[in-house]
């Protein structure tokens, strides 16, 4: 039953990128200020945000810190560089389906995609953050 499930929200995150594909490209020439396209509508009501922070503590802080700067097994994801592709469909693909012969596991079937695109709208906060850091840090 476990491997059913597994499959299944595999194919779940595999047909929601598809399906975000065909439909985002009008949004993909809109580049937030990272460089990076926000090429899907990501949620900024506070409860969102906060719960998208929850999520976040709970599922991805221990291999990426709290703050998102990267761990011991863990990218940065406050630091605007993916391997994986930086689109905001992209971020919310890898988050749901994983990636094969890495340590990052597939959420899609312990997660709902709002709470997946709450992460993604929480990972642009930490980015956020990070800019404003970065600026402030004597040079």
């Amino acid at each position: 039953m476990r491997k059913h499930k597994n499959w299944l929200g595999l194919v779940m995150a595999v047909v929601a990128a598809i399906f975000l594909g065909f439909v985002a490209p009008a949004m993909a020439d809109e580049a937030d200020r990272h460089g990076m396209e926000n090429d899907m509508p990501l949620p900024t009501e506070a409860a969102a945000l906060e719960n998208g922070k929850d999520r976040f503590q709970a599922r991805c802080s221990y291999c990426h810190r709290p703050d998102g700067r990267g761990g011991s097994s863990g990218v940065c994801l406050a630091c605007q560089k993916y391997k994986h592709g930086s689109r905001s469909s992209q971020i919310y693909a890898t988050i749901a389906a994983g990636k094969p012969y890495t340590k990052m596991g597939a959420f899609a079937s312990s997660l709902s995609s709002e709470e997946i695109m709450n992460i993604v709208a929480y990972i642009r906060e930490l980015q956020e953050w990070k800019i404003k850091d970065d600026a402030a840090a004597p040079k």
